[in-house]
């Protein structure tokens, strides 16, 4: 990589640590909280769970924060399970959650660039990762998940995308929610992962309930379930008969072999 090229990666890397070593003393929280309650029901990141299954496996869990899908992937048989993460907070937050929980010997956690991991060549049977991606220079972190990747290894990334207008605007109207440097997926970033992976494919969700996100602020619990379920189905068809669709989808679920 050129010398400017390197320095500008060096620079987003920094802002990115920074962001989320002193998040707690920023609008973040809040902001995150009520577009959480906007999601409500219509959230389907867990789902990402149906794309891997890590029993048995070595695991590295990509931008683990302070631990919590790590735990999952502890409870579900993993044999062991490394989290990177850029902000030392979050790794020194993971660490004490897996002392008290009482799996600290079947985990090691590093704070560490995903650009540049510093792990061995083919170190991982596994590799999952949720909202991750977007934060870094795409390229350079996928040629490092390939190396890091064991032959015959499935790595499941979960992000969101760029395309849907109104999600766009949403993101311009709360600046304090995400990095400056973030950068929603678009096609062209599928086209690249596809370049790099040949088994890569991508699977979307949530695209008719982006319009309807603000009921959940007002709507009871259960009016939010039950209006969920028949957008849910109604929009697994939409995108299975109308693939355009798919680009304007809040996430797409990245499958790299």
């Amino acid at each position: 990589m050129p010398a400017s090229e390197n320095a500008a990666l060096e620079s987003r890397v920094d802002r990115e640590k920074r962001f989320y070593n002193e998040k707690g003393g920023t609008s973040y929280h809040t902001i995150r909280r009520w577009i959480w309650r906007a999601l409500g029901e219509f959230r389907r990141n867990d789902e990402i769970s149906s794309f891997y299954d890590p029993s048995g496996k070595i695991v590295l869990d990509y931008g683990c924060g302070p631990g919590y899908r790590t735990g999952y992937l502890i409870e579900h048989d993993a044999l062991h399970v490394t989290g990177i993460d850029i902000s030392e907070g979050e790794i020194e937050q993971a660490r004490l959650m897996a002392q008290q929980e009482g799996f600290a010997d079947r985990t090691n956690f590093l704070a560490a660039d995903a650009h540049a991991t510093g792990l061995p060549d083919h170190s991982f049977d596994l590799i999952v990762g949720d909202a991750i991606l977007h934060h870094l220079e795409l390229r350079v972190a996928l040629e490092e998940i390939k190396r890091i990747l064991r032959p015959g290894g499935r790595a499941v990334f979960l992000e969101p995308m760029w395309h849907n207008p109104i999600l766009r605007l949403g993101r311009a109207l709360t600046p304090s929610a995400r990095t400056p440097d973030e950068h929603p997926l678009t096609t062209a970033d599928w086209d690249l992962c596809a370049s790099i992976f040949p088994g890569f494919r991508h699977y979307e969700r949530e695209f008719l309930s982006i319009p309807l996100m603000p009921l959940n602020l007002v709507l009871p619990a259960r009016a939010q379930r039950r209006l969920a379920r028949w957008v849910r189905a109604l929009d697994d068809r939409v995108r299975e008969r109308f693939s355009g669709t798919r680009k304007y989808s809040r996430l797409t679920f990245l499958i790299l072999e």
